[in-house]
């Protein structure tokens, strides 16, 4: 399976809006449903005394078809409805679980943000919408869900409608489409719902086939992740950040500050004449002295080599100006510290918050970062892997940030 060839799309939104019933339904009615997966969620069901739930596609843990929510990221492949190869990624929607789908929703391409119908704009639903405004996210569709509770009413839609798109102006984010459906009940979803013929735009499934696009093709950058010795020889093996390389092209190795020319690529002992971006692959160069785990093979304009970067953060928990943490970027990790706060706001209300020497849970901080040895980064716009990274502690997340 070659994952560069599917659209990635997130669903993100509150806890209980109907991500997991959305990608159920588009599940089956896509018919990208593994044998026999029906009748097991019907047992399912029958085991826990309630209505078939298309959710239960998704919520393969015991605990969440208990509690009825989820708690990690599921990726599940289909095709759209004229064949589109698709990866639906869904994330939690609790605030508890911001840091999964802020990881989730990383290398996204489209998110589809599903609202409930029966409530107003969550502080979930802006936390999310920021979370995609953050990460360059910028195709989004708003899925209004659940329109069989408030009887496919358009003026309930319009009222949601200009509530996000209000607030969508405040984050910096600009949904491209709005769509009213019911994922329970399949109305909107591959046909055009009779139940709601004030709504003239596509169903979903049509929408997500004829309006969106993949991400045009940006500078080469592959990130070392290991330098094994194969016979005698030496290769570079990583994933392909972005771009695409050929042999007998010229490269920078950062932030050794040397060049070298590409000898071969190799993919599973099979020489390939050229790779593009996602694909893990094997480089051998000319000269391949000095390569380690955490360097960046690039080429056309060069990223910046610094230790000190101006950086924006989501705060997954508290964090302290004197703590000791782990800047994780692609393969790269280094001892980072908080030099100086500049600015800090919550990411629900984007109200401004005072800085010192301390950040609260969620908050959205700029901040300057001091590095112990020099990182390869540069300014995140849009789809950028060397614009994003992690901040760890004990190996867990304690913030997610990109480069200013």
């Amino acid at each position: 399976m070659e994952l560069k060839k599917y659209l990635k799309v997130v669903l993100a939104g509150d806890v209980d809006a109907g991500k997991s019933t959305l990608i159920g339904r588009f599940l089956y009615e896509s018919g990208s449903l593994s044998d026999g997966a029906m009748e097991e969620i019907e047992r399912v069901c029958q085991g826990l005394s309630s209505e078939f739930e298309f959710a239960y596609l998704l919520d393969s843990f015991e605990e969440e078809r208990q509690g009825q929510l989820t708690i990690d990221t599921t990726q599940s492949f289909c095709r759209g409805k004229r064949g589109k190869q698709l990866i639906f990624i869904d994330v939690p929607g609790h605030q508890e679980l911001l840091k999964n789908m802020i990881c989730g929703s990383s290398y996204a391409e489209i998110a589809i943000l599903v609202v409930d119908a029966n409530k107003s704009i969550q502080a979930q639903t802006k936390r999310h919408l920021f979370v995609l405004e953050f990460l360059g996210v910028d195709q989004i569709i708003v899925a209004v869900n659940k329109m069989d509770a408030v009887d496919y009413k358009e003026d309930v839609f319009e009222a949601i409608t200009k509530e996000i798109n209000a607030f969508s102006a405040i984050v910096g984010i600009k949904p491209g489409y709005f769509i009213p459906l019911s994922a329970k009940n399949g109305e909107n979803m591959f046909k055009r719902s009779k139940k709601m013929p004030w709504y003239e735009g596509l169903p979903l499934a049509e929408r997500l086939d004829s309006s969106f696009k993949k991400r045009a093709i940006q500078d080469f950058r592959f990130s070392i992740q290991d330098v094994y010795e194969l016979n005698n020889k030496k290769v570079a093996v990583g994933e392909i950040i972005s771009g695409k390389i050929k042999p007998g092209q010229t490269v920078n190795i950062l932030p050794l500050n040397k060049t070298a020319r590409v000898k071969k690529i190799n993919v599973f002992n099979k020489k390939k004449s050229k790779a593009v971006a996602r694909e893990s692959i094997g480089l051998t160069l000319d000269d391949m002295s000095g390569l380690c785990r955490g360097q960046i093979i690039c080429k056309s304009s060069l990223p910046k080599v610094t230790q000190e970067v101006l950086t924006r953060i989501i705060c997954v928990r508290p964090l302290d100006i004197k703590e000791k943490m782990i800047f994780k970027c692609a393969t790269q990790e280094a001892a980072v510290c908080l030099k100086q706060i500049t600015g800090a706001r919550d990411i629900a209300t984007l109200e401004p918050r005072s800085t010192g020497t301390a950040t609260g849970q969620n908050d959205v901080i700029e901040a300057l970062l001091i590095t112990d040895t020099p990182i390869v980064v540069e300014k995140n716009k849009g789809f950028n892997g060397l614009g994003r990274f992690v901040l760890k502690v004990n190996s867990e997340i304690c913030a997610v940030g990109i480069i200013l």
